[in-house]
């Protein structure tokens, strides 16, 4: 395994909103902060490619911009009753 780890900057300054939007060598990354602990899913909407780290945080829920599709913060699963609509984490 190759230690190829990528600054997204100070952990201060990422705590100071509830998500972000990283793009790392063409892979899109929606970063969470909430709860004091910092998670990180797929920045793409598997619905339809939108982009989660440009949504907004409802509860735990990261919510797409575009169709207002939800995973949760942590594991990825969609919303109640669309657990299986999940993105990476």
């Amino acid at each position: 395994m190759a230690n190829n780890w990528q600054s997204l900057g100070q952990a201060a300054q990422l705590a100071e909103k509830p998500l972000h939007s990283f793009a790392i060598e063409g892979t899109r990354l929606a970063v969470v902060f909430k709860d004091g602990l910092f998670s990180v899913l797929s920045g793409i909407c598997n619905h339809a490619g939108g982009p989660l780290g440009e949504g907004r945080l409802d509860g735990d829920f990261v919510t797409c911009p575009w169709h207002y599709w939800k995973f949760h913060c942590r594991t990825g699963k969609g919303e109640p009753g669309y657990e299986e609509d999940k993105v990476p984490v």
